[in-house]
This record gives structure tokens, sequence and C-alpha cells, in this order.
């Protein structure tokens, strides 16, 4: 439920936990960058590098520090309502006929390995700035501001302990949800853990069933290098310094990577979720009412080139204040992409979601769904070159069908391209 434009910022309900794809895939990246710089050096990325040229990044890597980030501009067009100012209903790149900067990010974070059995400690600190941040604010921190274009430097502001002679983790503070098939970081760690493998635009399951951020406590205990499971207790979606109904939920993780090229993600989050909305117009919260939210993510490498994914979630609330009845809503995604070169990939998605009040979108039309087939390209110019094989290009095109007329001038399809830019640095 994240929205722009005359859609309402309401991150509202569900869970899709990040895949163990893309967690380890993300930390391991993020563990090499901060190894000792005679190893790291050759596969820095530029901000390091050029701390390096510099001679300032040796400090760094002495204290395990990392620092990166990425720059994201994109166009949207809605070819079927190019002229209104209606609902396109797919959230963070909704915006019409219009170049925006999505978001400039900066990360700072002392990574930590649960596996090596001893103690130690990290963080992470992630604050961006861009027309997505007015959409991914926590209640109580920085959630007063307005216009298009605002900053949220605590997007993630996290801390991590290790313990000795177990593969413990402790994780408290605040971060980006957990699950799922996309990620809120320009889907630089989704599911399949590499940006070019993914789509500008979001599914309805990323936009609509899960929360932008959660603040609390999270344990992580690694069995094996098969099995990983998580558990700890948040304040609730997109809940941090203010809290909506001051009550606690359980989430709950089960990562299995039978093999390199299998993943299997399984999450749970139990608690009473109304309202995840933040800001001072948020309506009051509900605890009487715990909402069960359930995700399924499996990734499948086939070939070197070809991988294939699918995302499943399901939500269930018993009641919400103003909604008549029990609602459920959730959906399926199918994930494939193909490498065609090292400077061309083929990505796709095919997605249904259903609603059953249309609350969870903000589309007060009774039962609705929602179908939706995207085509992208992810363009690499310079595949070859330190500094701009970070460059990426990623047009796409996509076609939304509702059962309802839910999208602009009435209309029950869309037809829209949209194109980003991505630096990361």
């Amino acid at each position: 439920m994240r929205r722009r434009g005359s859609l309402v910022s309401i991150a509202a309900t569900g869970i899709l936990v990040l895949s163990s794809a893309a967690h380890a895939q993300s930390q391991a990246g993020a563990e090499a960058a901060a190894a000792p710089a005679s190893a790291a050096a050759p596969d820095r990325k530029p901000l390091m590098g050029a701390l390096d040229a510099a001679g300032a990044a040796k400090p760094l890597d002495d204290l395990r520090l990392n620092i990166y980030g990425y720059a994201q501009a994109g166009y949207f067009y809605d070819a079927s309502s190019p002229h209104s100012n209606g609902p396109a209903n797919i959230g963070l790149n909704g915006n019409k006929n219009e170049l925006v900067l999505d978001k400039i990010d900066l990360n700072l974070e002392r990574t930590v390995d649960p596996t090596k059995k001893q103690f130690d400690w990290g963080f992470h600190i992630e604050g961006i700035y861009g027309a997505d941040a007015s959409l991914i604010h926590s209640n109580g921190m920085f959630d007063e501001q307005t216009g298009e274009y605002q900053w949220d430097p605590l997007l993630q502001a996290y801390v991590d302990i290790t313990l000795a002679d177990m593969p413990v983790r402790i994780r408290v503070g605040k971060w980006i949800e957990l699950a799922g098939f996309e990620h809120y970081s320009a889907n630089i760690y989704g599911a399949f853990g590499d940006p070019s493998k993914a789509l500008y635009s979001y599914s309805y399951q990323f936009l609509y069933a899960e929360p932008g951020t959660q603040t609390g406590i999270l344990g992580t205990y690694v069995f094996n290098s098969e099995l990983t499971v998580d558990a700890g207790i948040t304040r609730g979606w997109n809940q941090s310094t203010e809290d909506t109904n001051d009550a606690i939920d359980f989430l709950g993780r089960v990562t299995y990577t039978p093999s390199g090229k299998t993943a299997v993600t399984f999450v749970m989050t139990e608690g009473p979720e109304y309202s995840p909305a933040v800001g001072p117009s948020a309506p009051a919260g509900d605890n009487g009412d715990w909402w069960t939210a359930l995700d399924l993510v499996i990734t499948q490498k086939i070939t070197d080139q070809l991988s294939l994914g699918l995302g499943v979630d399901y939500v269930t609330a018993p009641h919400i204040p103003g909604v008549d009845g029990a609602q459920q809503w959730g959906g399926m995604a199918g994930y494939a992409s193909y490498a065609i070169n090292s400077c061309l990939t083929l990505n796709s998605r095919v997605e249904w979601y259903h609603d059953t009040s249309g609350f969870s979108t903000g589309v007060a039309m009774g039962e609705i769904n929602y179908y939706e087939a995207t085509l992208g390209l992810a363009i690499k110019p310079f595949p070859n070159d330190k500094v701009l094989s970070n460059l990426l290009f990623r047009p796409e095109i996509r076609y939304d069908y509702s059962d309802k007329d839910a999208f602009a001038d009435g209309q029950n399809d869309q037809l829209t391209f949209s194109f980003d830019a991505l630096f990361m640095f």
C-alpha cells in the first residue's frame, strides 16, 4: 500500500519476507566489499574506489566499514490516459509524464557473520532523498514532510550482535521489510539478487501486501548452510518511534537453500496491524483484531542465463474499522530473467492480485481482481568498465487489467511505459 499523487500513502498489510537468495547475496556482497583492501580493491564500487585513490579507504577497511549507495531517476508514461491525473495504481513510479528523481541512497555499514560463532558487532545506516521517500516513512520519523521530494535519513538504522560459540545474530532497530521477491532499494537486492534481473515497476503484492519498514528485535539462528530461522517482535508495519496501536507483533521466517540454485523462504507475521498508516492524519489503531500474513518465495536458477521465481502472499484480517466483514487479500506472481549477454538481460513478471473489498489498494469498489504483465530489458552499456559497469538502464512495458473500472478515466485496463537509469556507487 505505497501510493503517490491522488492515492493514499498507506502501506497496509501483508507480508512478503525477503528470500534467502536476496539476503544471502546482498550480505555476501557487502562483506566482500568490507574485506581487507588488498583483496577488495579490484571489486570496489566507485565511492569506495574514489576513497581508495585518495588514500582514505584503508582506515575504513581496518574498521570493516563500507560506504555505498545508488542514484535512480525515471520516467513514466500512461498510454491509456496520458492527460489524466487519475490513479495509475502501480505505486512508486506513478507520476505521469514526468521525469522523477526517485532517490539518492547512501549506506554506511559494518557487517557481521553469525556462522563464525564469535562475539562481534555491526550496524547499518541508510538514508535517502527523493520522490520515493514520502512513501516509505515510518510512523514518528520524518513523516510530517510535504512536497514531492523528501528526506528519510534513517530509512534503516539497526545494530547487529553475534554471540560466541553460537551461530546467532541479534538485530535491534529499524529495517526495510525483510521479505519478498522485490525490494524497496531499487530492486537491487530482490530475490534474484541482481539489479539487472529486476524491473523498474513494482508488483501489486509488493505495493499493497507488505510493510515498508519494521522496528523491533530480530534473532537469527543458522542451523547449517541449508537452514536459517529468524524470529522476533516488531512495533508493526511502518511503526517506529510512534505506534498507532501501541502493540507488538510477531515476525518469523524460515529459509531453506538446498543448493546454490534453489531457495525457499516461508514467512509469517501475526499481530494487531491496523493501522499501518503514518503521519499526523493516521487513523487510530485497533489492538483487538490480529492479522495473519503468510508468504512463500521460491527461486530456481535453471541455467547460468535463466532464473525463475514465484511469490505467493495471503493476508487475512478478521475486522477492519469501517469495513464490513473479514477481509483477505494477496496474490501470486511469477518471474523470469534471461541474460542474453553481458550487456542485455530480459526480465518479465506476470501477476494476479485479489482483494475482497478493495481495502488494501484503497479502491472502494468491493471485491476486485488485478492482473498485470510486465516485460523489461536491463541494459548495461559498459559491462567491462570498472566504473561505468555500475550504470544500468531499464526500459519496460506493462499492461494492467482489473475486473472493475479502477484506473484513470473509469477504465478497467491500462498500458504504461516506463524507463529508469540507475547508477550504483
